[in-house]
């Protein structure tokens, strides 16, 4: 994006300046100290995923804070085992979110700057699948970074005020290379479509749902404020003062006409509670200050909190100088009076109160809101007054006439019901994109300078070796079916092999198992051990172990398998070997190539092995004989999942593999369980993608209270394992939970270590989808090397 480079530019000279102003921030508000680390992307520990999948969810403040409620409920009923991240910008968003969200999302940020390196690190931390921004939120780091990663980007909700348009379509050279990176673009009007639309946004990325701010309107929770015997309830929620932002300079000053109006309306009504509530929490000590001044009978919603009975002797106002709890009032009061509209903010949201049945006054200043404004005013469901003066006499006409007050409330009501859905039709049109999604490697400079290179020296040398196998490749007796994969880590592969062996097995061979033995310690050039049999791991490696405990057939481990393959046919009689890793195993001929695809992480990021994790190209696929895919379990994703594959392989049978959790083995009880003695567990593992293991956790549903993951095939030392343990502990873990493979990696006596907890470790197996299908087609392919080893 041509852009970027006089962005990158800019933001380099402004740099101090940045600098500058944060320092500035810092040293005037001890609040912004507080997880300040995540503005540079170093997010929380307990967020770091190993596989992508998650969705970032960016609301920029409280008021889009609440409008993202709906949407998370939408992506839990969609799938409630995707993670779900949300940042925002300012302190009020901040705290708005960890109150609203603590039990919908999986972790909330501030927003990283949008520099490209605070903007990777966040990306890297939670790996998502999906970005969705809220609202006017155009940052090209941002969405570059995101595109750049593999992840869909979703503008939601997106507006463009008519007073801000000028700027935007002045700036169209800027803005409209950035909006092209969307893959799709949700308007809140049609007004606001037109508008993207004319800034560049091509029309099949432009979607109609509707605005996701009626949905929030009903998922507003509940608050207790003291009505203090009121006869009449008035609030003004959101009032401004002079200069109240560095976007809109006026010296309107709405507490003064909102206490003015008051005054006048106390001889009227002298049972009147005003509950006011000023947007910015920095104006509530001078809007108390106001108020001592006017000698007006007053208490602060602080102050209450901890009281039983709280008096105010009436007419009184209540100042609510609390965040999150005016939402919740709203259907405590007779009329609201929703600020920022007298001054020239543009409005605030008036849909809360309307979603009360609450009959709702405003200035004339609506523009962040016009489409909801219009909708309203049209419905008879909104009264909005010219001047400060007018102020009063609505509120006192709203006061006397109940009848007109309950009509224009049911027409609000009416009005929201008929237009909400948003939440739903959005995520109706992006889970086949979130199911698209494949994430890349976003290396930075430093990367690119010494991994790429790198990159290329392990692509030649791959070449050459192949080449070199190709040419003194020997063949076994028996047929041979492989099963590989082209990315490092783990696909599933040592799972499968236990399945296929299983199956050739109740299919009247005898099959065995070639395998490297990967880290095993042992001199030995070859092994040969008979199924079943009680070896050490250090004898064997930990995969191969689990070959072993599956006691289906015999194993052979060496580096050179075409003499392993040999010697093991002097001792056993089989008939078929399953070659464990073998697709890059060029040295030993084999009837079929089976290549492990992992659902999570398909294509290893994109960059070869160190750049990311491919062992080869991925044009090598187009050498495989069958395709399986493990990790994925949506159907959508495994459609996306064949179409891609197919660019690589137009001829090979593609299938389905699920892994499912077969027991629990508990080590205090040295036996099977069916249920694990604990509600809260901590868990840790050392696989080639520990993401595949946290998932079957929470597909169980287990509460996990911890997570630790270590490199593949780690084997575990005493004080790894007691810092495990402490940690689980301090997390409120009440034991833990491992893999079968780790398992194999403990060390002995490791019970003293993990003490006072226990231990429990996951066995699985796996099933395919036609699965008849897939034994029947390697029965065929065989078919034809059994009769030339007979012939």
């Amino acid at each position: 994006m041509p852009i970027l480079f006089p962005y990158r530019v800019v933001q380099l000279v402004s740099l101090p300046f940045v600098i500058l102003y944060f320092a500035t921030r810092l040293l005037s508000r001890c609040a912004y100290w507080s997880h300040f680390g995540e503005r540079l992307g170093f997010l929380p520990r307990s967020f770091k995923r190993t596989a992508p999948g998650s969705i970032w969810l960016h609301a920029v403040s409280a008021g889009e804070i609440a409008t993202v409620v709906p949407l998370i409920q939408r992506i839990r009923a969609g799938d409630p085992r995707v993670a779900i991240f949300v940042s925002t910008t300012t302190l009020a968003g901040r705290s708005a979110a960890d109150k609203r969200l603590r039990e919908l999302a999986d972790g909330v940020f501030f927003c990283p700057l949008d520099y490209p390196s605070c903007i990777r690190r966040a990306l890297n931390a939670i790996k998502p699948s999906m970005v969705m921004i809220l609202e006017t939120e155009i940052w090209p780091s941002l969405y570059a970074e995101s595109k750049r990663f593999g992840a869909c980007l979703i503008l939601v909700n997106a507006r463009i005020s008519s007073k801000s348009w000028p700027q935007y379509a002045a700036m169209k050279w800027f803005f409209a290379p950035v909006l092209r990176l969307a893959d799709a673009v949700f308007p809140q009007s049609i007004a606001d479509r037109d508008r993207y639309y004319q800034l560049g946004v091509a029309p099949a990325k432009l979607h109609t749902a509707g605005n996701l701010k009626y949905d929030a309107s009903s998922t507003v929770p509940a608050a207790f404020l003291p009505a203090f015997d009121a006869r009449q309830i008035w609030i003004a929620a959101s009032t401004v003062g002079p200069g109240d932002s560095r976007h809109y300079k006026h010296d309107v000053d709405e507490d003064d006409i909102v206490l003015d109006a008051f005054q006048k309306l106390s001889e009227g009504f002298p049972e009147l509670l005003l509950i006011l509530a000023p947007r910015q929490p920095a104006r509530f000590e001078a809007v108390a200050r106001k108020l001592r001044d006017r000698g007006i009978s007053f208490v602060r919603r602080t102050a209450t909190q901890n009281q039983f009975h709280p008096s105010l002797r009436l007419p009184g106002v209540l100042l609510l100088d609390t965040i999150g709890e005016l939402s919740g009032a709203f259907s405590m009061a007779d009329v609201v009076f929703v600020g920022g509209s007298i001054a020239p903010r543009g409005g605030h949201n008036i849909l809360e109160p309307a979603a009360c049945g609450v009959p709702i006054v405003t200035g004339k200043h609506m523009e962040n809101f016009e489409a909801i404004a219009r909708d309203f005013a049209g419905g008879g469901a909104l009264m909005q007054v010219e001047s400060r003066d007018d102020l009063a006499p609505a509120i006192s006409q709203l006061l006397h006439d109940t009848a007109t007050a309950e009509t224009m409330g049911r027409r609000a009501q009416q009005i929201i019901g008929q237009q909400q859905g948003a939440a739903e039709r959005v995520m109706e049109r992006v889970w086949p994109m979130y199911w698209a999604a494949s994430m890349k490697v976003s290396p930075g400079i430093l990367a690119r300078l010494v991994l790429a290179p790198l990159a290329g020296l392990w692509e030649a040398g791959s070449l050459l070796k192949r080449r070199r196998d190709l040419a003194r490749q020997q063949h076994l007796p028996v047929p041979v079916i492989s099963i590989g994969g082209i990315t490092v880590g783990g696909a599933g592969k040592t799972p499968f092999t236990n399945y296929l062996t299983r199956c050739l097995r109740l299919r009247g061979y005898h099959p065995a198992v070639l395998t490297r033995g990967y880290r095993r310690a042992t001199p030995a050039k070859n092994i040969i051990i008979p199924a079943g049999a009680g070896v050490s791991p250090a004898l064997t490696g930990d995969e191969a172990q689990i070959f072993l405990r599956a006691g289906i057939c015999p194993i052979g481990i060496g580096a050179n398998r075409a003499e392993t393959g040999r010697l093991l046919l002097e001792h056993f009689p089989a008939d078929i070997f399953v070659l464990d890793d073998g697709f890059q195993h060029a040295r030993l001929h084999r009837d079929i190539d089976i290549v492990m695809i992992d659902g999570l992480m398909p294509f290893g990021r994109g960059f070869l092995v160190p750049l990311g994790r491919l062992r080869e190209p991925v044009e090598a696929l187009g050498r495989a004989d069958v395709l399986i895919v493990s990790r994925a379990d949506h159907d959508p994703r495994f459609e996306h999942l064949r179409k891609e594959l197919r660019r690589f392989n137009q001829v090979a049978p593609i299938f389905r593999v699920r892994t499912r959790p077969r027991q629990w083995r508990l080590y205090s009880k040295r036996q099977v369980v069916d249920d694990l003695p604990a509600k809260k567990v901590g868990a840790f593992c050392a696989l080639g993608n520990p993401q595949a293991f946290w998932n079957t956790l929470d597909g169980i549903g287990l509460n996990v209270v911890f997570h630790w993951s270590f490199p593949d095939h780690h084997v575990y030392q005493q004080l790894e394992l007691r810092r495990i343990a402490s940690q689980a502990l301090r997390a409120g873990a009440e034991m833990l939970v491992t893999t079968e493979k780790d398992r194999i990696n403990f060390p002995r006596d490791f019970a003293s270590s993990l003490a006072p907890l226990d231990v429990a470790w996951l066995e699985i197996e796996n099933t395919v989808d036609d699965e008849e299908e897939l034994l029947s087609w390697i029965e065929s392919a065989l078919s034809a090397r059994f009769a030339k080893i007979r012939y």
